[in-house]
């Protein structure tokens, strides 16, 4: 079971790398899927940041250090994205149907990142 939880947070930092590889070559895969328009080569760079460099980022950095803290906060970081779309179901009226593929997104890789803290 150790080792199960020892690969866990990792397995969820290999996920936000691929993540991050897809947002960083192919930001219209994100875009088109989340209903965005990038109409302007600006917009494509901003979506290309957000989604593929700094997820490629944290999950290199995250595989790199393999340190329980730096799993942590990246867990929070991903549930507080998972109250977010929640709150934004509430607020903004968005639906469970469109919501749905981030909710799952942010679920699984805050459990994958939070597993050891909730289950070591």
């Amino acid at each position: 079971m150790d080792a199960l939880l020892d690969w866990l947070p990792r397995l969820g930092a290999l996920l936000q790398l691929l993540i991050g590889v897809v947002g960083f070559f192919k930001p219209r895969a994100f875009t088109e899927q989340m209903q965005l328009v990038m109409s302007t080569p600006m917009a494509v760079s901003e979506v290309r940041t957000v989604f593929g460099g700094l997820n490629l980022g944290v999950g290199l950095a995250a595989l790199l250090m393999q340190e329980p803290l730096v799993y942590m906060a990246l867990g929070m970081a991903w549930f507080f994205g998972l109250l977010a779309r929640f709150y934004s179901m509430a607020v903004d009226k968005t639906s469970l149907r469109d919501s749905m593929p981030g909710i799952t997104v942010d679920a699984v890789l805050s459990f994958l990142y939070l597993s050891g803290l909730l289950f070591g």
